[in-house]
């Protein structure tokens, strides 16, 4: 940097909500519309922001890292070769699996929205149920008893130009649901504490590392999003990074950030008797209240 350069450092909201959840509030433009807005910034430490220009409450929710790669057996960050759409359906042979991975590249593991996409195909066509179990009773050479329980196999070395299995474990299942989890009940929740319901927000960015994009549809049916029209979701990519950039270039933004980030309310989760009950009723695909999800009920 040229020694008379400035350094700056993007303010954050509390200990858990830090500088990133600030420079994406400023990149979706939530601080300057009227319209009710959410925020969901989907990493090991998922944040969530909701409100308009008038005001914007903030949380955020421990989910682990396995949608950005980590903890998972054969999770990898979104570059490529990380497999990012699956599609599964039953042929007459035995499942049949369909998969794309990022840049065309021979498959070498999955990222987040390819997670999310295995999920939904597995519960779709009856390899899972919604406890996240695979289905002993399925005979089918994908489905099989590996080091680490029974597992499902999405690519065999070789197919893809795969140098390995490219499996789906009952852990890594265990560890999604527990994420998806986490992150829907701290929306759930932080809606819930300002008096409003899901309906009533009129756009939901999407944030996070899983790739090029994520299929919202699936998203939804395995509880990871609210069951919404889907035209009110739009998946924005790494907001931190775009926020940082509009920052960088403008002084006049980062007083705006300096101002959000002062204007922003906490809400601590862990002291809100609604979470832990939204958390337990969100371990089941897609929940344990079916009503919250009629589409994915019919």
């Amino acid at each position: 940097i040229h020694p008379r350069g400035l350094v700056a450092c993007v303010p954050g909201v509390s200990s858990y909500v830090g500088g990133d959840i600030t420079a994406g509030v400023i990149a979706c433009g939530m601080r300057e519309s009227a319209d009710l807005s959410m925020l969901i910034d989907i990493g090991t430490n998922g944040e969530i922001a909701l409100g308009s220009r008038d005001w914007i409450a903030c949380c955020a929710a421990s989910a682990g890292p396995a949608f950005e790669g980590s903890g998972v057996s054969c999770g990898m960050r979104a570059a490529h070769g990380a497999l990012q759409k699956i599609d599964i359906r039953k042929g007459t042979a035995g499942f049949e699996v369909k998969v794309a991975s990022i840049g065309g590249q021979p498959a070498r593991g999955i990222c987040g929205s390819g997670y999310i996409d295995a999920l939904a195909a597995m519960l779709a066509a009856g390899i899972i149920d919604k406890n996240g179990r695979i289905d002993r009773t399925l005979s089918d050479p994908r489905i099989r008893e590996g080091a680490d329980g029974y597992e499902f196999v999405l690519v065999f070395k070789g197919e893809n130009a795969a140098e390995r299995d490219i499996v789906v474990t009952e852990p890594d299942i265990e560890n999604l649901k527990r994420s998806k989890g986490a992150i829907y009940s701290a929306a759930a929740a932080l809606v819930n504490k300002v008096g409003l319901r899901f309906e009533d927000i009129q756009r939901i960015y999407i944030a996070g590392g899983f790739g090029t994009s994520i299929d919202v549809e699936k998203a939804v049916m395995i509880g990871l999003l609210p069951d919404l029209p889907r035209d009110k979701f739009l998946f924005v990519g790494n907001t931190s990074l775009a926020g940082i950039r509009e920052i960088a270039l403008s002084y006049g933004t980062m007083e705006k950030a300096t101002g959000a980030a002062r204007e922003m309310t906490y809400v601590e989760l862990c002291v809100e008797p609604s979470y832990m009950d939204e958390y337990i009723a969100s371990l089941f695909f897609p929940h344990t209240d079916l009503g919250r999800f009629p589409s994915v009920r019919r």
